[in-house]
């Protein structure tokens, strides 16, 4: 009896050894999952952290490259608006200029036309945006048929800068003297214009390119006076409309709503003048904005409720206004 106790409890001290041995391993193969698995979860961690941290680099450098690029835009737009003040400056009182005969021929230039010949040769630098002749079309730029006597931003179907547009919309028509100036230095006449050049700085290239342009429009003998170069008015009025005296105090009183944006003293901050204006342009412009044809919104609104003699009164005013 005794051997036969002594036998069971060898056998199961021999169970829990082997038990106890094979919760060992299984409890180190366990620990050697869990160490692999939090391994594994500490190196996707890194990965994200480095990721983030190129994240955060790319964003400094682009708010860095940001500001750099808002530098360059404030500068470009202050030596537009410096080109544009300084091509609007009056001119120095005649009393106050020497007399030089170099500069006064160059002057004189600005107002013929050149060679045709010659100008065909420096329209080369335009043909990458514009056409002209038998067959043009529109390209990055509006052909050029028909360019003079056209009014700015006109050209049906294409899709012109809204500076271009408000220009156009505000009067200013191609002739001889405004294709010059736009050739000469385009920003300073429309300041935020899409057409990327430079300008002609050539007073005579300038005139032999309007020479070659000209010959794309209609032919009279004088330009810009003679028709059909001449700009038609925009709006065909009764005589008795036009021929109406306008009250210059009853103008005065209508015209505090005219000086919220337009200023008394003729300057241009970003609006257009409209003192010391022909009292018929200034009629003909309203009229154009009462019947829609100029396409602001604000001026079509004040012009509509003003009567025929309302309009000329203003006219009458701010053309005598000192």
């Amino acid at each position: 009896m005794t051997n036969t106790f002594g036998i069971f409890a060898s056998v199961l001290g021999g169970s829990g050894l082997v038990l106890g041995l094979a919760y060992g391993w299984m409890s180190r193969d366990y620990r050697d999952q869990e160490i692999a698995a939090l391994t594994e979860r500490l190196s996707q961690m890194e990965d994200s952290r480095a990721a983030l941290a190129a994240k955060a680099d790319q964003a400094v450098a682009f708010e860095a490259r940001l500001e750099d690029l808002e530098q360059a835009l404030a500068t470009a737009r202050d030596e537009a608006e410096a080109a544009r003040q300084a091509a609007a400056a009056p001119e120095v009182a005649a009393t106050e200029r020497v007399s030089d005969p170099v500069a006064e021929d160059v002057t004189s230039a600005r107002l013929d036309f050149g060679d045709p010949a010659k100008g065909a040769e420096v329209f080369a630098q335009c043909q990458s945006c514009h056409q002209v002749g038998q067959g043009a079309e529109d390209r990055i730029g509006p052909h050029l048929n028909g360019i003079f006597g056209r009014r700015a931003g006109a050209h049906d179907g294409f899709n012109y800068s809204d500076d271009m547009q408000m220009m156009g919309a505000d009067g200013l028509a191609w002739n001889r003297d405004t294709l010059d100036a736009y050739l000469e230095n385009p920003k300073a006449l429309v300041s935020r214009t899409r057409m990327n050049f430079a300008g002609l700085k050539d007073a005579g290239d300038r005139a032999d390119i309007l020479a070659y342009l000209r010959q794309f429009s209609a032919s009279p003998q004088d330009i810009p006076e003679a028709a059909p170069t001449a700009q038609a008015p925009e709006v065909e009025l009764a005589p008795e409309v036009l021929e109406i005296v306008g009250d210059t105090d009853y103008g005065e009183y209508l015209s505090s709503e005219c000086k919220t944006c337009h200023q008394q003293d003729g300057s241009d901050q970003g609006i257009p003048a409209i003192t010391h204006w022909p009292t018929e342009d200034f009629v003909v412009a309203m009229h154009a904005y009462k019947q829609e044809i100029r396409p602001h919104p604000v001026m079509q609104m004040m012009a509509s409720r003003l009567s025929d003699e309302e309009i000329a009164a203003l006219a009458a005013y701010f053309a005598q206004l000192e």
